[in-house]
């Protein structure tokens, strides 16, 4: 009876094996199709979900489950060169997105010295070895497998895709990603040197003899009141404001460092590249220069980015002083991904063309708090590594203590040249990875601090 027994059993459970072979057998052209359709091509960003955030990538998850659906009805070449048009598209909308870009703007900003320079800093080099395998796994089952997904069952695939839709938009929607140049249409204009009253300074009765415009990189609004008024104290100084009156103030912001010099320097939205194609336009540097002033900028990365060689004539300076030629000035490099002189090195070259003869507009654009930050890029103004540090986020408290250092430099440039009107403003939020860091300022603002002289303390002056 008990071999009878476990025949019985064995019958059943071979029975059973075969069944679960033939769904398995029955299933194969399915998950290859949902494999190579949804999970290969995507399997970066949802790993990237669980550490760091990213921008939604609707257009470009449908577009992946769209070429799986072609696999063996195109000649497997054509089905690989359609999945690589889609994993470029893939990339360019989601860097232009994580890094407040039009798409045309990535394209144009990619040359051979950038790719090399992003490929020296560790997180851009192994993410792009992991894009890279990612890709040709990817382009691998469009090759081979084509065939066998076409038989693949599509209503399952077409569930798939719903969820991962669904998903994608309910853990990567969020507003900080939607800032770029094409958002700012239809939008009321906004700028810190209109509000703080600083552009009308070129057409007063008795214009100043300095003035200082600083525009630092990365300078988002920090939600934490507490946080941002440590950032900011070095303008709480008494011998500061007994000179000078502080305000501050926060303004819109709509694409990256190019777009915040435009919206500040020539009071528009559009692109350089639009606005200089269309003519030239009054920009504040013209409007100094035309009272007599030397108009000067000051920027530790080279003149080819963003094309300001080009262009920056066309606003007005009469001088720039690019990384080329601040390099040689100094023993040490800051930054990652873009790396040049320090801030605070550039700060000397700053004060020293404010301190020449003869009224002045000097425009200093910083650079060492580009993303992503090292986190010994400041000089330990914040215990980043201390539990209990205010800011709890590394990167964040690096960059914060940038900031500091730069703040820092310009009171004390204020305090060695009283009566220098200045205006300090973020180009855009920080384009950081995390999403909890990204989280901890507020979305499409920049702050503002405007130091203008009191009359009576300027006048008592020599």
């Amino acid at each position: 009876m008990l071999l009878r027994h476990g025949a019985a059993v064995y019958a059943a459970t071979l029975r059973f094996m075969r069944c679960v072979s033939a769904l398995i057998l029955s299933a194969r052209p399915s998950l290859l199709l949902i494999v190579g359709g949804l999970v290969l091509p995507n399997v970066l960003a949802l790993a990237a979900c669980t550490v760091a955030g990213v921008p939604t990538r609707t257009g470009a998850i449908a577009l992946y489950a769209a070429v799986a659906l072609l696999g063996g009805r195109l000649p497997g070449w054509a089905l690989v060169l359609l999945g690589l048009a889609t994993v470029l598209f893939d990339l360019v909308f989601a860097v232009g997105r994580m890094f407040f870009l039009d798409p045309a703007m990535v394209l144009h900003l990619i040359d051979a010295e950038l790719l090399a320079s992003l490929l020296a800093t560790p997180a851009y080099a192994a993410g792009t070895l992991a894009a890279l395998c990612a890709t040709l796994a990817y382009l691998a089952v469009l090759l081979r497998a084509g065939p066998t997904m076409r038989q693949g069952s599509r209503p399952a695939l077409a569930a798939a895709a719903a969820g991962l839709l669904l998903g994608d938009g309910l853990v990567n929607g969020s507003s900080a990603y939607d800032f770029g140049p094409l958002a700012s249409i239809g939008q009321p204009f906004e700028a810190a040197s209109l509000s703080s009253g600083f552009a009308a300074l070129p057409d007063q009765a008795r214009p100043p003899r300095r003035a200082l415009l600083v525009m630092v990189e990365s300078l988002g609004l920090l939600r934490d009141a507490g946080r941002h008024a440590i950032l900011t104290a070095a303008f709480d100084d008494p011998a500061l404001r007994r000179l000078y009156t502080v305000t501050t103030g926060t303004s819109a912001f709509f694409g990256a460092t190019a777009s915040g010099e435009m919206r500040e320097l020539c009071r528009t939205y559009r692109s350089h590249l639009q606005v200089f194609a269309a003519g030239h336009p009054t920009c504040l540097p013209a409007r100094f220069a035309a009272h007599g002033y030397r108009t000067i900028s000051v920027h530790g990365y080279h003149a080819g980015f963003y094309d300001r060689a080009q262009w920056y004539p066309l606003v007005g300076f009469q001088q720039s002083l690019f990384g080329e030629a601040l390099a040689p000035r100094f023993a040490r490099t800051c930054g990652g991904p873009f790396p040049g002189p320090c801030d605070t090195d550039v700060a000397e070259v700053v004060e020293a063309e404010l301190a020449a003869p003869g009224p002045a507009f000097v425009y200093w654009l910083t650079l060492t708090s580009h993303v992503p930050v090292p986190r010994d890029g400041a000089t330990g103004r914040q215990d980043c590594r201390h539990p209990g540090s205010p800011f709890a986020d590394r990167e964040v408290c690096a960059m914060v203590g940038i900031w500091q250092d730069v703040f820092a430099a310009v009171s004390r440039i204020a305090l060695a040249h009283p009566g220098t009107e200045i205006l300090l403003v973020g180009d855009h939020a920080p384009p950081l990875w995390r999403r909890a860091a990204r989280d901890a300022f507020e979305p499409g603002r920049v702050p503002w601090i405007r130091l203008a002289p009191i009359p009576t303390a300027t006048v008592a002056l020599p």
